[in-house]
């Protein structure tokens, strides 16, 4: 290492320039009381003092070296400077027990004490005098002993997995102390939020991998399941009475401080990514006032069940403990694994328990049939569902709060030979409610879809099949609409999101509250966008483009399989064509499809017939999930729509007439840059985001 402090400065009163001697802007660090900034007044080796004037003073305060931690230099040397080469750690133990430890790039001790260009998270490089008069002991480089050596921030830091891995840096010296580092982590402007990696490099700190991380559950104990399931910390190891924590922010002083509090060992953080952190929090706390398993808790049920006979009295046990918090269990765990859906399906002796993921029913255990009538009494009794009635469907609502998020469940509940059957639905919001830009469209798309939106009147259709996501559409459409200041009116059934700023219709067929009586009495409620759940007659088509041709937005659904037979479904309706050709702004058509798992994504071994069809060369690759522990074996993680958006351009309205056929809309629309929703799934499976199993199932050709 290059020594950028030669030749040795015998006193600071000797610089010519100011910058480090007499004149110069310092920051004076006393061993007891706050630190001084101003001026150096005078550096006397021989009598072993110094004299700052602090800002805005017209006197000098004078230090011992005896009673001086620290005296930093104000300027920034780095532009005077080599490139950074070789850094140094560094580790100093006052007199009154306190450390001062760090990364530099260079130290020289003479009589006087240490000088070294400490380096701080930015990059700048300042001059620091600590002198020895107050310093028990030092150690400069590689340390061993007493000191403990520290990852440099901003270099690439390690990435653990395992707790071998983990133990081993705390026990070669390694410390993460994050949290003296905070002022450095706020993201540059052009950054945005900081990924969980980039934050252990700036915070010099462990990234910690937790997917097959070894938790040693005898270590959960030191910190209370409410705490770390509130504040998502898991710890990790426990090396020399230092507990290792995974946390989303290490930087977090009061955070760790609550921890050592709690936990009564020192505690080091290093960086997790939230959401994995959260996740496997969750498996491992199993929820505050549910640390019992499933399994535990079946086993308890069945054990009730068993001593309570006749079966009439079964009911009771839907508001007794172990089933209530079952029922909690497999709520929050659906939450947890972003569930649509929980359905409870009985059978001959057993009752199955799934879970729609992404779209797909995933199995996620068996119960004992015994189970199923307290099971479905409890979920009645949170629905407010007729306990007693047993014989006909029922339909209820609940909510619950799970990690500050309010979910909305609608349950059903209908019975089968085999018992009654329970299907709830999860409507998260938070989860739920997105923006354009996150459906998936390209950005050409998005921009036309938008500008549609802008409209002063006209009809909007989204059509597709049942679980297309229309509603998500419909919901980032009137997100969008939204910003305009204008006053909107939603008619649905059920009302799935609530959304502030909007007034909500839920409508109610048993007394005459149609779609198309709501639609009627609104328009007199001086809407400027309506929304529209479902066009499902004759009536309300007719009214919703009536009401598109006086001066409003109407966004609504169809249930038609394309966009150009979307048109011809009106006129079918009996919407006469020289209304739809004058109401009708555009349709969009869509699908959802599965996203492949990031985790388990390998080459696809498609079928012979799929790329038949699908017009796709044999040397063509293709990919697909495997199946992995992080998407739960399906090989799916999330999912996106592809779409094919139609827009009625001056010579589309001109071919339009009662006999019109779908062929020759599609062809127009074509030929004017409409890609069809199949070739638009095929280049997403040609990006590797989708299988090509995903785009033969959606095909619309």
């Amino acid at each position: 290492m290059p020594n950028l402090l030669k030749p040795p400065i015998q006193s600071f009163s000797a610089a010519a320039d100011g910058a480090h001697g007499t004149g110069a802007r310092v920051r004076a660090q006393p061993l007891e009381g706050d630190p001084v900034e101003g001026e150096l007044l005078s550096f006397d080796t021989t009598a072993g003092k110094l004299a700052v004037r602090p800002d805005g003073s017209e006197q000098g305060l004078e230090f011992g070296f005896q009673d001086l931690r620290s005296l930093r230099f104000a300027q920034d040397l780095a532009p005077a400077l080599p490139p950074a080469g070789e850094i140094t750690l560094f580790h100093i133990a006052f007199g009154d027990g306190s450390l001062l430890e760090g990364v530099c790039r260079d130290v020289l001790v003479d009589a006087d004490g240490l000088h070294l260009l400490v380096e701080n998270d930015g990059g700048a490089v300042h001059r620091l005098f600590v002198p020895l008069a107050s310093v028990r002991r030092y150690r400069i480089g590689e340390l061993t002993g007493h000191g403990r050596a520290r990852l440099r921030p901003g270099a690439t830091p390690p990435v653990v997995e395992n707790s071998e891995q983990l133990a081993l840096l705390m026990t070669s010296g390694m410390a993460f102390h994050g949290h003296a580092l905070a002022e450095g982590i706020a993201p540059r402007p052009d950054e945005g939020e900081l990924s969980p990696e980039t934050l252990a490099k700036r915070l010099g700190v462990p990234f910690v991998k937790l997917g097959r991380f070894d938790v040693d559950e005898h270590l959960l104990s030191l910190v209370p399941a409410d705490f770390a399931l509130e504040h998502k910390v898991l710890p990790l190891v426990l090396v020399n009475e230092r507990l290792v924590v995974a946390m989303a922010n290490p930087a977090d002083a009061e955070l760790l401080s609550m921890l050592h509090f709690v936990s009564g060992h020192p505690v080091e953080g290093c960086v997790a990514d939230p959401a994995e952190l959260a996740d496997v929090v969750d498996r491992y706390y199993n929820r505050p006032g549910a640390a019992d398993s499933m399994e535990e808790l079946e086993t308890v049920a069945e054990q009730e069940l068993e001593a309570q006979l006749p079966v009439q009295e079964v009911e009771r046990l839907g508001k007794e403990k172990p089933i209530v918090r079952l029922v909690d269990n497999i709520l929050r765990e659906a939450i947890r694994r972003e569930a649509s859906d929980i359905h409870l399906r009985p059978g001959e002796k057993k009752v199955e328990l799934l879970y729609r993921q992404d779209g797909t029913l995933v199995h996620v255990r068996d119960f004992n049939k015994l189970l199923l009538p307290a099971l479905v009494a409890r979920i009645k009794i949170l629905g407010r569902m007729n306990i007693a009635e047993r014989r006909l469907p029922q339909d209820g609502r609940a909510r619950m709060i799970e990690s500050g998020a309010v979910v909305d469940m609608r349950i059903s509940v209908i019975p089968t030979v085999e018992g009654e059957s329970v299907v709830i639905r999860l409507l998260n919001a938070e989860a739920g409610l997105r923006s354009i830009s996150e459906l998936g469209f390209n950005p050409r798309d998005a921009e036309l879809f938008t500008d549609l939106l802008h409209r002063s009147y006209g009809l909007i259709l989204v059509t597709g099949p049942t679980g297309s996501g229309k509603s998500t559409t419909l919901y980032a459409a009137l997100q969008e609409v939204k910003k305009q200041n204008v006053n909107i009116i939603t008619i649905e059934d059920p009302v799935e999101y609530h959304i502030e700023g909007i007034e909500q219709i839920q409508v109610n067929t048993a007394p005459g509250f149609t779609f198309a009586r709501a639609l009627r009495n609104i328009l007199r409620h001086d809407p400027d966008v309506v929304m529209v759940g479902e066009i499902r007659d004759q009536e309300t088509a007719k009214i919703a483009v009536e009401s598109a041709l006086t001066g409003h937005v109407v966004l609504s659904t169809l249930h038609t399989n394309d966009a150009p037979t979307t048109v011809t479904r009106l006129i079918e309706m009996g919407v006469e064509a020289f209304l739809v050709k004058s109401s009708l702004l555009g349709v969009l058509a869509q699908r959802l499809v599965r996203l492949n798992c990031a985790h388990c994504k390998t080459e696809e071994p498609v079928d012979e017939t799929i790329r038949r069809f699908l017009g796709v060369p044999a040397e063509e690759v293709f990919y697909h999930g495997a199946g992995c522990e992080h998407c739960h074996g399906t090989g799916f993680h999330g999912r996106m729509a592809v779409y094919e958006l139609l827009l009625m351009s001056h010579a589309m309205r001109d071919i339009l007439r009662q006999d019109v056929a779908a062929d020759e809309i599609r062809q127009l629309a074509i030929e004017e840059g409409m890609v069809p929703l199949t070739q638009r799934a095929l280049e997403v499976a040609r990006e590797g985001r989708i299988s090509l199993a995903e785009v033969y199932r959606v095909r619309l050709e």
